[in-house]
């Protein structure tokens, strides 16, 4: 018998390409990284760089001719998601007269800013991340302390999108997200049949009210953002400390989702490549129009060039469990979920890693808020100062809202009538509602338990 070996040496930048185009999407173009990125980069493991990415949610179509025509028309954006409403009312809901939710929401489109808050889609694909910044996807192992305060070895996945750079500063491509829906009440008393091949009812049998409203985000960037998902460590036991055993040794998240629009948003802005738009008003329709595409066909509606609320420069930092306190996932019955933000130990040893001492008298502290200009402790790499990720604490701001860079903090709010913040247009013209911001927002604990499944 003949044994062949060979030894085939390959270079990090071909290694990172064949493991990436396995796992990206076609409609991602890849980008190859040099060894000397690849060894500045934010820790070992897959670096991908998403290129030219674009994406809208329109009907199935078995004929298409022009792919590209039919993406520029916003007439067509009717693909959809529907959230089902299952199980029965509680009796207090009943008696009240409350109704069940049933919910499409349509047109779920992804592209590049383009400063158009009358359309959902740009037609443009967007990039994010460089070869000296790009997202990373990673396995690593930290020791911690558990839920009874003993340090132990904790690995998790981690999904990082490129960091966010210390100072002024914005991405050079950002991101549109939109959509289109309709919500109904639905009579729960009135039977209906599905049809499998729509994914909806076969009529508007026992729908009652609608609400259709359209969402349109011009200028979001994810940079500095990060998921990580692992086995929760043991220590808890019912009862001691308001704890949980079913905090013990199942699926935890730890979540930093950061969409911000403006660094610089303590100059008062009215940019059209920074706003949250939500509107409802349609150039035409009826009073009393129950219907929608999922069930009746159709095309999507034309709203208003105008109306609705406007939220300018907003910057979203929110922090959703960490593995100091991990967001779990739990099925206490077998049927429902729980979703849970764990209750924070009294254990020293955890409770200073997520405690903030606003004094600044006792350093053994770590927490931190994250906003638009700071999120934890500054990382330096390849002489480029970059905001942590290990902050603990959340924060919102819309409009002109200042920077205190001492404490690291959102400061005063512009309440005057001239800065622009949220404000409400209508057929009787604009209400400027000023500047908002929550800052230092730490869940100390959150549950929400789905009923009836």
């Amino acid at each position: 018998m003949t044994q062949f070996s060979y030894t085939v040496k390959l270079k990090k930048t071909v290694l990172a390409s064949l493991l990436g185009l396995g796992l990206t999407q076609s409609c991602f173009a890849l980008e190859a990284l040099t060894d000397e990125n690849l060894s500045e980069s934010t820790g070992e493991g897959i670096a991908f760089l998403p290129e030219n990415v674009k994406m809208v949610f329109q009907a199935a179509n078995d004929g298409l001719v022009d792919a590209k025509a039919d993406w520029a028309d916003r007439k067509k954006d009717t693909g959809l998601i529907r959230m089902i409403p299952v199980g029965p009312l509680t009796t207090v809901a009943a008696n009240a007269g409350a109704k069940k939710a049933d919910i499409f929401l349509y047109g779920l489109a992804l592209s590049r800013t383009d400063g158009n808050l009358n359309s959902r889609f740009s037609n443009i694909g967007a990039s994010s991340g460089s070869e000296s910044n790009p997202w990373v996807m990673s396995v690593e192992t930290q020791s911690i302390p558990n839920f009874a305060g003993v340090s132990k070895p904790l690995s998790y996945l981690q999904l990082e999108a490129p960091l966010a750079k210390q100072g002024l500063y914005l991405p050079p491509e950002t991101i549109k997200l939109g959509l289109w829906g309709d919500v109904f009440a639905r009579d729960a008393s009135v039977a209906k049949t599905f049809d499998v091949s729509k994914g909806a009812p076969e009529t508007n049998a026992g729908l009652v009210e609608k609400l259709r409203l359209q969402v349109i985000a011009n200028g979001l960037y994810l940079n500095g953002s990060q998921a990580r998902i692992f086995q929760t460590l043991d220590g808890a036991t019912t009862g001691v400390g308001g704890l949980s055993a079913s905090y013990n040794n199942t699926l935890g998240l730890g979540l930093l989702l950061r969409l911000n629009t403006d660094y610089d948003s303590h100059i008062a802005n009215n940019w059209s490549d920074k706003v949250l738009r939500i509107s409802t008003r349609e150039k035409a329709g009826t009073a009393k129009d129950l219907t929608t595409p999922a069930i009746n066909g159709g095309s999507a509606p034309d709203f208003d060039d105008t109306e609705g609320l406007y939220m300018y420069s907003p910057n979203i930092n929110l922090v959703l469990g960490n593995i100091y306190q991990p967001l779990i996932i739990d099925t206490p019955d077998g049927k429902n979920l729980t979703l849970e933000v764990t209750r924070i130990p009294n254990q020293a040893s955890v409770y200073k890693n997520i405690y903030t001492d606003y004094s600044g008298s006792d350093t053994s502290y770590k927490g931190s808020t994250c906003n638009v200009r700071s999120c934890g402790d500054v990382r330096t790499i390849a002489g480029t100062s970059y905001q942590g990720t290990n902050a603990t604490h959340s924060s919102i701001s819309i409009g002109k809202v200042g920077f205190d860079a001492a404490n690291k903090n959102l400061s005063i709010t512009d309440k005057s009538t001239s800065a622009t913040g949220v404000l409400m247009r209508g057929p009787s013209g604009d209400v400027n509602l000023g500047s908002a911001a929550i800052d230092g927002l730490l869940i100390q604990h959150f549950k929400i338990t789905t009923t009836g499944l």
